[in-house]
């Protein structure tokens, strides 16, 4: 039981990593003003606290962090991104809920902040949105939104899907 809820909760995490990789690929797909995007990307779980409700066999809420990598066909930029937030879930079902932020960075220093929301769908499997916050450098004042769908790979690594559109102030 011990080890079932131990990898439930991994996938979960990674599920949640991919998420965020996705809203970071597709602010690099998004280079000028509302432009429309898809990206793809890798998340990595690097921290998971998990704690038992005991409402239900199962039930728990995480604080979890993810790094990620963005990979973009039209940039040679390859952006990392570090995933916080939390996770409200049954461990037994692997549905739930996902609140949460990514901070994106690029290699020049410049970021992008997201602000995410989500559902655990069950089979290692999430989906659901993120709103972009904020900006640094030349991403200052960015907005715009996405969508994304992630899945587990393996324990603690996802694979996201992001589709959106974004603008950026000036360009």
């Amino acid at each position: 039981m011990r080890t079932f809820t131990k990898s439930i909760s991994f996938k979960v995490l990674m599920l949640l990593s991919l998420v965020f990789f996705i809203i970071g690929i597709i602010m690099i797909d998004s280079a000028w003003a509302g432009e429309k995007s898809k990206g793809t990307a890798t998340g990595v779980r690097t921290k998971w606290h998990p704690i038992k409700v005991g409402d239900e066999e199962g039930h728990i809420i995480a604080v979890y962090e993810n790094t990620n990598v963005y990979l973009s066909d039209e940039s040679d930029e390859i952006p990392t991104g570090l995933s916080t937030g939390i996770v409200d879930m049954n461990v037994k079902t692997g549905k739930g809920t996902i609140k949460g932020y990514v901070v994106i960075t690029y290699p020049n220093g410049d970021k992008i902040f997201t602000k995410t929301e989500g559902k655990l769908i069950g089979n290692g499997q999430s989906e659901g949105t993120g709103v972009y916050i904020g900006g640094t450098g030349n991403l200052e004042g960015v907005k715009g939104s996405s969508v994304w769908k992630s899945k587990s790979l393996a324990p603690g690594i996802s694979f996201i899907e992001i589709e959106g559109e974004r603008e950026i102030p000036g360009k």
